[in-house]
């Protein structure tokens, strides 16, 4: 980046603690209108979306050919480690060619195993805290305990499949969402899309809903927070995991489950159980509260010309 184009991304972003950088800004040439044109958040959104709608195509037409050797040892690692790696490079195309970015801010390395391995514990705990509230009330007994071998397979995909979540809603979708219309409204937008994913999963019942917006925003807080994808991957990663090894058929933990739904869940799974809503809830709250008082809320870009956090730097 030349000394030009770093003054132009000092006066659009902010430093908030050691490589917080809200918001994150493409490089644009200031003399070249074609490159304003393509960085402006619409514009950059469109871009994402295509290269994502590319990818998954092409991953569809790879899993014909990849059905083949599905007898093969280890192929139902395979699949999903291909589209990890896909959407890995699909987010690097975007980065480096389209936003002109040579920094990775949001997946820097520095402390990058610290925040994973504090968003894992984070997520296993909040699994461990709702599992923990229903079995209290006697709607989860513990039969015993098992090593199977059947949740490795599960576990790696949703690994994968959290690493592809995250990248695309997160790193694309809710970033250039939050430069054009600020955060609140970003967040709202991220809670909608998990509710949609709900109503389209064929269980559309109110509290698996409400599960489903509680889920958008607790990752997008999570980020709000770090300014990074980290801790948001192992929040993510740790839920799914932690939920297949605590009410799997396979898991860890041989439960069972019984009960009213307003306390197991029903369908929904534990998530949508009113300790689930209630728990999660308050980590939300938190985590937004936290990232008040930190001073990382970007303002909507019609406020001031462009997306800037609207409160004052806080290191404490």
């Amino acid at each position: 980046m030349n000394v030009t184009n770093l003054a132009r991304s000092r006066a659009l972003v902010r430093l908030d603690g050691p490589g917080h950088i809200m918001p994150i800004t493409p490089v644009t040439p200031p003399d070249s209108k074609v490159w304003r044109v393509v960085h402006f958040p619409v514009m950059l959104a469109a871009c994402a979306l295509f290269l994502l709608v590319a990818a998954v195509l092409g991953l569809k037409l790879l899993g014909v050919g990849l059905g083949y050797f599905s007898h093969v040892p280890g192929a139902r690692y395979l699949v999903p480690l291909i589209e990890a790696a896909a959407f890995i490079l699909v987010y690097v195309v975007f980065v480096r060619i389209v936003e002109r970015r040579r920094d990775f801010e949001e997946l820097d390395k520095a402390g990058w195993l610290t925040e994973v391995g504090l968003g894992f514990g984070g997520g296993l705990a909040l699994c461990l805290a709702i599992f923990g509230v229903q079995a209290a009330a006697g709607a989860v007994s513990v039969e015993g305990f098992t090593l199977s071998r059947g949740l490795l397979a599960p576990a790696f995909t949703q690994v994968c499949t959290v690493i592809c979540l995250e990248l695309a809603l997160r790193g694309l979708f809710f970033r250039l969402a939050e430069r054009l219309v600020g955060s609140w409204l970003a967040l709202l937008a991220s809670a909608a899309f998990f509710g949609g994913g709900v109503l389209l999963s064929g269980m559309p019942t109110s509290s698996a809903l409400a599960a489903g917006l509680q889920s958008g925003l607790l990752f997008a807080a999570v980020y709000m927070v770090t300014r990074r994808l980290w801790a948001a991957i192992g929040l993510h990663a740790a839920i799914g995991v932690a939920q297949m090894a605590l009410y799997g058929a396979n898991g860890l933990v041989v439960s069972r489950v019984a009960g009213p739904d307003w306390l197991t869940g029903g369908a929904g799974g534990a998530d949508a159980s009113l300790p689930g809503l209630a728990i999660t809830a308050l980590l939300v709250a938190t985590l937004l509260a936290t990232a008040i008082r930190r001073g990382r809320i970007v303002r909507p870009i019609w406020q001031s010309g462009r997306s800037a956090p609207t409160a004052q730097p806080s290191f404490g």
